[in-house]
């Protein structure tokens, strides 16, 4: 039987695997078979084993393995920090199943998560995969859902600036404004807008 497993092991395991494929399958496995077999003692639940197994599967380049680990661990039920099916809609991503990934993301949008990471993460994910307007639609879900609390209203914003490209001009007339900063909801992730003032009418003589 193996020792129980914790966070300092899981993050040793981690940081120690090589970064080549080989290595990453290695760990990968390692972390699976780790979740398959618990012991008394461990502090790691299986379902966060099997998403750190999903993660190096997919930097392994195994899509179709890292959907399936992520799979499992929505399966076992438990809670992965910040919600167990982002992963999922990762790992559906990578594997180009883009209508199952939105019909999952609209999933955890109708459950209005208070977790502001949620909404990074999910956005983030949308963007890396080319899917900007989906992308800036969970961050602004986000921005109105945690609209309360400063702080996570800073993450989303910078999450929002992170996806962020060339510029590209703003209507100020279709922003709403978050905690007194203006936030574009009609263009998509990707650019950098440009401010444009509104038209404004000619002073009278």
């Amino acid at each position: 039987m193996r020792a129980p497993v914790n966070d300092s092991d899981l993050e040793a395991v981690e940081l120690s695997a090589a970064t080549d494929a080989y290595g990453q399958r290695a760990v990968a496995t390692l972390l699976e078979g780790w979740a398959r077999r618990p012991v008394p003692g461990d502090t790691v639940s299986p379902a966060r084993l099997l998403v750190a197994a999903s993660e190096h599967a997919a930097y392994a380049g195994d899509a179709r393995r890292a959907l399936r680990l992520a799979r499992r661990a929505l399966e076992t039920g438990d809670h992965v920090a910040p919600d167990t099916r982002c992963y999922v809609v990762s790992a559906l991503l990578l594997r180009g199943h883009l209508r199952e990934a939105l019909a999952l993301v609209e999933e955890v949008l109708a459950d209005r998560p208070e977790d502001a990471e949620v909404y990074e993460l999910l956005g983030e994910e949308l963007a890396r995969h080319g899917r900007c307007d989906e992308a800036a639609r969970v961050w602004t879900s986000g921005l109105f859902r945690c609209a309360g609390d400063g702080e996570a209203t800073e993450v989303l914003l910078a999450a929002m600036r992170r996806g962020r490209g060339p510029q590209r001009p703003v209507d100020l007339r279709d922003t709403v404004d978050v905690r007194g900063v203006a936030v574009d909801v009609r263009e998509p992730v990707g650019v950098r807008p440009a401010v444009v003032l509104p038209v404004q009418a000619p002073a009278a003589d």
